[in-house]
């Protein structure tokens, strides 16, 4: 389906694959260990030499699926050379891919850079621009040094160190089958996942068991055992190697929310270069993932989700947008790029674009909403203490997500007032508001629990609650117990301590109308966003052993536990 909208989009804007006249297929280019990856390479019909956009893609150069022929016409057609790589081991390029690993994609880009260089139709001014694994390969173009990047556009996408220490849990969906699908042979075909059983166990057997190639698989799960701390000294050490200016951009429902605001706040933060630090750009729009796939086209395939209609203004500008950063850091273009806010985010509500110089932005003060006694949201601070319990089963999770697309989630977003049926969701309610209240920013849930198990998940969920009882999905999020102190090596909990639970529930501009209520709900799965925690505190995937835990929320005087909503005045 996806791919239909994108044909049809592109045909509708006049977007044709170049002629053969200006386009080389298949072009071999050597690597420093001797193997070819081969790319495409659209050339502009007019005289040379010309700055070049590159785009390196585990997904076929030739699919219409991530738009690359049609990049080829949009980028010649506006002056650069376009080269469409096939990355390590895809789609007839040799070797042996291996997803994510800076030591395979980091000398590859910059071989592929350093050929560019060399090309007569190259004036030595490159680009590197990708979203999703090809947003990766494009950071990954930056942290090589090569002197040629001189500008990177990375959309949806978080550096593989912090996508491996999302605080604990292991997103099956997006992380986990997306490494089945991608685990093929050299030619590019794909694993099909879509009729596995997810509740299998071990989970790392997953693929073995129905005889499919597993290695991703198996290095992704182990890779979430190890040390987040060390991680993150590594994924610093990698926005240290940043130095050149960059447009990022992000999506409020996409499954990477979060690590393209860490991206762009790592690289502002951490980057050596003090110009590179301050040309960082970020756009943030109402999108999930898939929808930033026909950005190229500016133009949306869809501006609802549930009753929620973004409006016109949601349809992506990422075309323009990006284009004008090219042309200022590539072409030299007095376009006033340079002089644009460093943050447009789109907010939900009220339906605009809006701009910043931080994030969150000066005029967001956070505000605190108590968990309280009669399963009441309120702004005061409890005097009384309460605790509510819950059973958490791994054999019956939550399943708000199941049967879902989580690269679709704004289209397939459900009513989530069916959790309100379950006993394994405590939930938490304001009044109805006497006005708008618009959250901008980023969500944290101060949580006070216990549990009987060594070790447990923790889930949150901030909702839209309509005066009909309809309930839309703000933000959520979730915490793995053992990884509570995230700066440290994950470690076991005492049972039945209580302890303060830090959940991150990621970050959004969302406007909540009058008359609606905010619910807040806690539960401990979140199944097959994430894969379920046993509670019995093995290895994530390693076990089959299911243990049921009793789970105790605490909130009140001496444990206020507490929603910090960055709320914007």
């Amino acid at each position: 389906m996806k791919t239909q909208v994108i044909i049809i989009f592109a045909v509708l804007l006049g977007l044709t694959a170049c002629s053969d006249s200006n386009q080389m297929r298949d072009v071999p280019i050597a690597m420093r260990d001797g193997i070819n990856l081969y790319a495409d390479v659209y050339i502009p019909d007019e005289k040379g030499p010309f700055p070049v956009i590159l785009s390196r893609v585990p997904y076929g150069t030739q699919s219409d699926y991530i738009l690359q022929p049609f990049y080829g016409k949009y980028f010649t057609d506006r002056g650069y050379v376009y080269v469409s790589q096939n990355v390590r081991g895809k789609f007839g390029s040799e070797g042996v891919f291996t997803a994510y690993v800076e030591g395979q994609e980091i000398p590859d880009a910059y071989d592929t850079v350093e050929w560019i260089d060399n090309q007569s139709w190259s004036n030595g001014n490159v680009g590197v621009m990708g979203e999703s694994y090809y947003g990766y390969t494009s950071l990954m173009a930056a942290v090589s040094g090569h002197p040629a990047v001189k500008a990177i556009s990375p959309a949806n996408i978080t550096l593989a160190r912090e996508k491996q220490s999302l605080d604990g849990v292991f997103p099956i969906q997006a992380s986990g089958l997306w490494t089945l699908n991608m685990d093929d042979i050299v030619n590019g075909e794909y694993q099909d996942t879509g009729s596995l059983d997810l509740y299998h166990l071990p989970m790392i057997t997953l693929g073995s068991d129905n005889d499919m190639r597993d290695n991703l698989w198996r290095e992704r799960i182990e890779g979430y055992s190890k040390n987040p701390s060390e991680l993150r000294k590594q994924a610093i050490d990698e926005y240290q190697k940043i130095k050149v200016p960059a447009l990022h951009f992000g999506g409020w429902y996409d499954t990477f929310t979060r690590g393209s605001i860490a991206v762009w706040n790592g690289v502002k933060k951490y980057s050596t270069n003090t110009d590179a630090r301050n040309k960082q750009w970020l756009i943030m729009g109402p999108w999930d993932h898939d929808s930033m796939s026909v950005h190229i086209a500016d133009i949306m395939p869809s501006t609802k989700i549930g009753k929620r209609d973004f409006g016109k203004n949601a349809v992506n500008t990422y075309g323009e947008s990006i284009t004008e950063f090219f042309d200022y850091f590539l072409k030299g273009k007095d376009n006033g790029f340079i002089d644009s806010k460093r943050i447009q985010y789109f907010n939900i509500g009220e339906n605009n674009w809006r701009e910043a110089d931080e994030w969150p932005p000066a005029s967001v003060e956070t505000q605190s909403y108590y968990l309280s006694a009669n399963n009441k949201l309120s702004k005061n601070s409890p005097d009384q203490n309460s605790v509510s319990n819950y059973k958490y089963n791994p054999s019956n999770p939550i399943t708000i997500t199941e049967g879902t697309n989580v690269w679709q989630r704004s289209a397939e977003m459900r009513d989530r007032s069916i959790l309100l049926e379950r006993d394994d969701v405590i939930t938490f309610e304001t009044e109805e508001l006497n006005t708008d209240t618009e959250i901008t920013g980023n969500i944290i849930l101060e949580l006070f629990a216990s549990s009987s198990a060594i070790d447990t998940d923790f889930t949150a969920a901030i909702v839209d609650v309509y005066p009909d009882g309809y309930s839309l999905l703000i933000q959520e999020g979730i915490l793995r117990a053992s990884h509570r102190n995230k700066n440290e090596k994950p470690s076991h909990i005492n049972p039945h301590e209580v302890y303060q639970f830090d959940i991150d529930l990621w970050a959004t501009s969302y406007v909540v109308p009058k008359g609606h209520k905010l619910r807040l709900e806690v539960s401990s799965s979140n199944f097959p966003r994430f894969a379920r925690n046993l509670n019995n505190g093995e290895p994530i995937g390693l076990s089959n052993d299911i243990v049921i835990a009793e789970q105790k929320i605490y909130y009140g005087k001496e444990y206020p536990s507490k929603i910090l909503l960055p709320i914007n005045k």
